[in-house]
């Protein structure tokens, strides 16, 4: 029995010991890769890596699916702030040439003071353009950071939206588009007036400009389950089902050839409404089809 157990023994806690070494080295595995992807990451700065660990509900297992979703959402801020960059540029860059060209061309010596007058007048409107962007820019910025936050006060949005309704019909007009309004009377809520004037005139400069020629647009307002339901409407262009999530990031436009035929589009638009409608609580959506036209549904509490 003796030397049985002198046999048994040490080769039992040598089994155990590799059979110990093997689990936990499993076990374990996980974070080793999340080491060395985190090395990678530091290194070349490639935040495509990921662990995907196989199946398994222990804590090391959801630590690395936890990694996985944080290095998911690492890499679209980090892509999303590189074509933010790359679109400033380029929005840019047009009014920065046009303005240099002009001053060129203003600064020859033959230049009659009525070309000079012409060329000076394009710097001022290119100068107001990129004014404008920077204004929306920080705004959006202002949002983002929640430094940008509303003055509420209670306002009458039926008559707020009457209000932009009326501004805007020359517009639409001048692009061949009718604008009509079904406002239910008396419907008011805790909101900035200005950003709620933005907000309608986003939407509603939105429908015009992919517009058709005699096409038209709804506007409509109402009470519906405690909240402020508004929706606009238009027989326009429509857009494609995989541009829907799209249309609400930063410089994206469904149709470029569109916005370059008609001026003050920059793509900060829609962004700007969701902006607004979230900073009041709300939420918006849209549904499209293209060739039929858009319908945007924003959201606000009472």
């Amino acid at each position: 029995m003796l030397r049985i157990f002198l046999v048994l023994l040490p080769l039992s806690v040598l089994l155990i010991g590799a059979g110990g070494y093997g689990i936990i080295r499993r076990a374990l595995k996980p974070l080793s890769d999340m080491t060395q992807a985190a090395d990678s990451i530091s290194e070349g700065s490639d935040l495509s890596r990921r662990i995907t660990p196989g199946p398994g509900e222990d804590e090391v297992h959801r630590l690395a699916r936890t990694f996985d979703r944080m290095m998911e959402r690492l890499q679209n801020v980090f892509e999303n702030e590189r074509r933010f960059t790359s679109d400033v540029s380029h929005e840019l860059r047009t009014p920065v040439s046009v303005i240099l060209s002009q001053c060129e061309f203003a600064s020859r010596e033959d230049a009659t003071e009525e070309e000079q007058a012409q060329a000076l007048a394009a710097v001022a409107a290119q100068a107001r353009q990129m004014s404008a962007l920077i204004s929306q820019l920080l705004t959006l910025s202002r949002m983002d950071s929640g430094r940008h936050q509303p003055n509420r006060e209670r306002i009458n949005l039926s008559e707020l939206a009457e209000i932009t309704l009326e501004e805007l019909r020359e517009q639409a007009a001048a692009a061949g588009i009718t604008l009509e309004g079904q406002f239910e009377a008396g419907l008011f809520a805790e909101a900035d007036e200005t950003m709620m004037m933005r907000l309608f005139i986003n939407l509603l400069t939105n429908s015009i400009q992919y517009g058709k020629e005699g096409g038209h647009t709804l506007f409509t307002l109402k009470k519906e389950a405690g909240e402020i339901v508004g929706t606009i409407a238009d027989d326009g262009i429509g857009i494609r089902k995989e541009q829907l999530d799209k249309i609400w990031l930063r410089f994206y436009q469904a149709d470029p050839a569109r916005s370059q035929d008609r001026q003050g589009s920059s793509g900060l638009g829609l962004p700007m409404v969701k902006g607004i409608v979230q900073a009041h609580g709300g939420t918006i959506g849209v549904t499209s089809t293209p060739g039929k036209g858009s319908s945007f549904t924003f959201r606000l509490p009472l």
